[in-house]
């Protein structure tokens, strides 16, 4: 051993430790070396979670961010909708307001023009240049002072309700009228909350312009929106037809517009007999024996399962639909059954769809229809020219069915195209008529989806009240430029000097007496008339008592008829009646009731009322203008009446095609031009202006060219027909609103002497005596010569003539609608 060195005992040599001591020197190395790398690592895993921290915390933060931004979005969004929902109803409050305020003003002016609407707005209007307004008590509430003007009657409605109030500063002082005419009003809120959204309203008259705008401003604590919209203030009749008596629709005629009459609301007025308010007769029957009976048993279905008054049948309907298979079957594809399938039933020969009446306009098709009724062929086929109602009649509107000698569903066919509304309730009726309404109203009624075929017990607003009494002024415009022109006698001998002819009743050639009404099956009078013919008159005023006869005349300008007011004297219609006592063909002539006298209130007695009245007659004459007369006191249709007869024509508008097609069209068109433009746009507005007067158009016998029906005499009617009662018969057009006068009450006028209310009626077609027109011929007669062709089609842009007492009507127009007052 060597020295310095010692060795345990049984130990390890001095080698083996420094061996050992190296391994464990290069262990620790390692194990350092291994610590060092393991913090190492565990510092990146440091920093990455710490940058994954940020990550996320930003995140997290962004998102509140996000989420704050969205829920303040949420909520202004929230604010806005709600504002801009207050602001519609808003909208629709105040035009609603506008809308019942304004029917409360029956004005006599019948253009509302810019002019007239913001007087009207104001209360500033004056009657003697607009004539005079009556204004109607509120409707709901009552009122200190009555309002003076619409923008009164709007605040007064405001004022009375129950929920605005003052919100912002200011509003403690509405509601207030500013001298521009702006009409502010308090604000209301949309809910009963105390921090519920609001809006509020203000009513500004449009400068030059018939229409209110209404401002709506909605408003959600900070959030405002505004809305808009425009209101005209207009006067419109909403009917074809409007009566106090009753109406009688005949076979052949199509109504296109809605039907009103007030008869059988008075005591008397219904009963079992012929005292219907309606009496409207199918275009389908008379066409051939097995057609009225199978016509017959669908109106037995009609009465028993119709549930909504319109004459058709809905096959898949659970009511409706009983018992319609398999007789009754839906041939043009409407979805309905009506008479016009069980027509193509009897006669589309071929199972095509249609009816083929006109070989040539169908493209030589065979003809299943001719000979059969071609008139209402003719009518159905031409009603409606403008298929498209792109306002140009042309080829495209034949592709639609117009004049394609075809009748098919393209005719769209109806017999009222509207609503029919009756003042008497509907069980009134039919308990004093002995069955439903359907039994005497037939023929199919095609309204808008959301109106009901027929409306019962209406009030005075809803079908306004018309009598003659409120017409004692309405013809004045007429009787002014008649005036103006030279006297009757003077344009008849410058007439005769021109080549024309006067026959008075002691001239040789003179016929003799003529019965009244000409053609009647019962006439009640006689007349030995002054004739005169092949007469152009211009502006004419016809005086009292003429009771003539215009045969080939011309009547340019307006025509006014004189006759006595006062003539309320229950003996005014028959002092001086004569009738035929030979029994034979000739006249054996005596007075009708003898030592009958007519009292007047100024000249007394009266023998012979007919030299206070006139009853005339134009035979094949031509009117450009308007006819017009004094309004009697009473209806008198022995004395006072207007008979149109034979070809004769009524045109005002020189543009106007059917008078351009005319053989002599040019020179109309040239008389009519050298009318003032003035007088042509009154003209315009109605044909006739004869209130409490009777007014036959169309002669007792229908005339027809059959040869040619486009050729058939046709007697246009434009504008509004004012008339006591009217008679509409042969072949005619009316294209606006008639308006009948007359209401019979028993015991009054001509029902003084045990006269019947039912037997006054507006007869539009043909109808006998046994139906309730004592006047007319009957049609089951074998003389009886085919039952015309007659369209009344209701004219909504008609402008009205002055002194038609009628409420004004407040219209939103949807195209103004804006978002903002602009």
């Amino acid at each position: 051993m060597k020295e310095g060195i010692r060795h345990r005992p049984g130990g390890f040599s001095s080698e083996r430790v420094s061996g050992i001591r190296i391994r464990r020197s290069s262990i620790m190395k390692q194990s350092r070396s291994t610590q060092v790398t393991t913090r190492n690592r565990r510092g990146v895993a440091s920093v990455l979670a710490m940058m994954f921290l940020v990550i996320f915390g930003s995140l997290a933060a962004a998102m509140a961010v996000v989420a704050s931004g969205n829920l303040r979005t949420a909520d202004v969004s929230l604010r806005v909708s709600r504002a801009t929902s207050a602001a519609e109803t808003g909208l629709v409050y105040g035009t609603w307001v506008l809308e019942r305020e304004a029917r409360r003003f029956v004005v006599m002016k019948g253009e509302i023009d810019a002019e007239f609407a913001t007087d009207l707005w104001n209360g500033s209007w004056n009657v003697g240049e607009q004539g005079s307004v009556e204004i109607l008590d509120p409707e709901g509430y009552v009122v200190d002072s009555p309002a003076a003007s619409i923008a009164e009657a709007v605040r007064d409605a405001h004022l009375a309700g129950d929920h605005s109030e003052v919100i912002e500063l200011g509003d403690a002082g509405l509601p207030d009228i500013a001298e521009d005419g702006t009409l502010d009003v308090r604000p209301i809120r949309v809910s009963p909350d105390a921090n519920a959204a609001w809006f509020r309203l203000r009513y500004e008259p449009i400068p030059e312009r018939n229409a209110i705008r209404v401002i709506s401003e909605g408003v959600d604590r900070e959030v405002r929106r505004t809305l808009s919209i425009e209101v005209a203030l207009d006067k419109r009749i909403d009917y074809a037809i409007v009566s106090p008596n009753r109406l009688m629709i005949g076979k052949n005629v199509m109504i296109i517009g809605p039907l009103g009459t007030r008869y059988g609301e008075n005591a008397g007025e219904l009963n079992g007999g012929n005292g219907d308010p309606l009496d409207m007769r199918s275009d389908i029957r008379w066409l051939s024996a097995d057609l009225d009976d199978a016509l017959d048993r669908f109106e037995e279905l009609v009465v028993a399962n119709d549930v909504d008054d319109d004459g058709r049948l809905r096959p898949g309907h659970p009511v409706e639909g009983d018992d319609l298979e398999p007789d009754f079957v839906d041939l043009d594809g409407d979805e309905f059954v009506d008479e016009f399938d069980l027509f193509l039933d009897a006669f589309d020969l071929d199972e095509s769809g249609g009816v083929v009446y006109d070989t040539e306009l169908s493209g030589g098709a065979t003809s299943e229809f001719e000979g059969v009724d071609d008139q209402f062929a003719h009518l159905l086929d031409n009603a409606m020219p403008d298929r498209n109602e792109d306002g140009v009649i042309d080829d495209d509107d034949t592709a639609l069915g117009y004049r394609d000698g075809i009748l098919d569903s393209w005719d769209r066919y109806a017999k009222v195209q509207g609503r029919l509304a009756f003042a008497v309730e509907r069980a009134s009726w039919e308990e004093e008529h002995g069955g439903s309404v359907r039994t005497v109203v037939r023929g199919s009624v095609r309204t808008d989806v959301d109106e009901a075929a027929m409306s019962f017990g209406l009030d005075d607003e809803s079908l306004r009240v018309v009598t003659t009494d409120m017409f004692a002024d309405s013809a004045g415009y007429f009787l002014e430029v008649a005036d103006a022109g030279d006297d009757f006698e003077q344009q008849v001998l410058a007439g005769v000097a021109a080549g024309g002819a006067a026959i008075l009743p002691d001239d040789p050639e003179h016929p003799g007496y003529e019965t009244t009404p000409l053609g009647s099956s019962n006439p009640y009078d006689l007349y030995l008339r002054p004739i005169y013919r092949g007469i152009t008159f211009e502006n004419v005023m016809i005086p009292v008592g003429t009771n003539a006869l215009f045969e080939d005349c011309t009547f340019v300008g307006v025509t006014y008829v004189r006759s006595e007011a006062l003539c309320t004297d229950p003996n005014w219609n028959y002092a001086g009646a004569l009738e035929d006592a030979d029994p034979d063909e000739g006249f054996l002539i005596r007075t009708r009731f003898e030592g009958l006298i007519a009292n007047h209130p100024v000249l007394g007695e009266v023998p012979d009322s007919k030299l206070l009245s006139n009853n005339l007659r134009f035979e094949d004459c031509t009117f450009l203008g308007s006819i017009a007369g004094d309004t009697p006191g009473e209806y008198t249709h022995w004395r006072n009446k207007i008979q149109v007869t034979g070809t004769s024509r009524f045109f005002s508008d020189p543009t106007d095609e059917d008078l351009l097609a005319q053989p002599d069209g040019e020179q109309l068109q040239g008389l009519l031009e050298d009318l003032p433009d003035e007088q042509l746009v009154e003209m315009q507005k109605s044909s006739i202006m004869m209130p409490g007067w009777s007014v036959d158009v169309g002669s007792f016998t229908n005339e027809v060219d059959a040869g040619d029906l486009d050729a058939t005499p046709r007697a246009d009617l434009r504008g509004v027909i004012v008339a006591g009662i009217l008679d509409v018969r042969g072949t005619a057009l009316v294209k606006g609103t008639l308006l009948m006068t007359f209401q019979p009450i028993p015991g009054q006028g001509p029902l003084y002497y045990d006269g019947q209310a039912d037997a006054f009626n507006t007869t539009i077609g043909y109808f006998g005596p046994d139906d309730g027109d004592g006047e007319g011929s009957d049609p089951l007669d074998p003389s009886f010569t085919g039952f015309g062709e007659i369209v009344l089609e209701y004219d909504p842009d008609v402008v009205l003539p002055d002194g038609i007492p009628w409420p004004i009507v407040a219209e939103p127009v949807a195209a103004s609608y804006r978002e903002g007052i602009r």
